[in-house]
C-alpha cells in the first residue's frame, strides 16, 4: 500500500516537470525570437525544474535502494537453506 502511493507521487511528480519543462522551453524560444519572461525569470524557473530533477531522482533511488535490501535478505535466506540442505 505505501509502495503505491509512493509511486503515484513520483508518477505524479515526473508528469508536473515535464509539463513544466515543457513550458520553460517554450518561453525560452519566446525569449529567443523576443519577448517573453526576463533572463532572471527563465533562470530561476531553470533552477526550480533542476531541483524537482534532483527529488524525483533522489526518491527513485530511495525506492530501488529498499527494493535491493529486500532481495539481499531473500537471498541470504536461501543462501542459509541451501547449507543446510547440504549438510543432511
Amino acid at each position: 500500500m505505501k509502495k503505491d502511493i509512493i509511486k503515484i507521487i513520483i508518477k505524479s511528480l515526473v508528469i508536473i516537470l515535464v509539463i513544466f519543462g515543457l513550458f520553460i522551453i517554450y518561453q525560452i524560444i519566446k525569449k529567443i525570437l523576443g519577448g517573453s519572461w526576463s533572463t532572471e525569470n527563465i533562470i530561476v524557473s531553470l533552477l526550480i525544474l533542476n531541483l524537482g530533477v534532483v527529488l524525483t531522482i533522489g526518491f527513485t533511488a530511495a525506492e530501488l535502494r529498499s527494493d535491493h535490501n529486500h532481495l539481499n535478505k531473500q537471498f541470504l535466506a536461501l543462501a542459509r537453506d541451501f547449507k543446510d540442505h547440504i549438510k543432511k
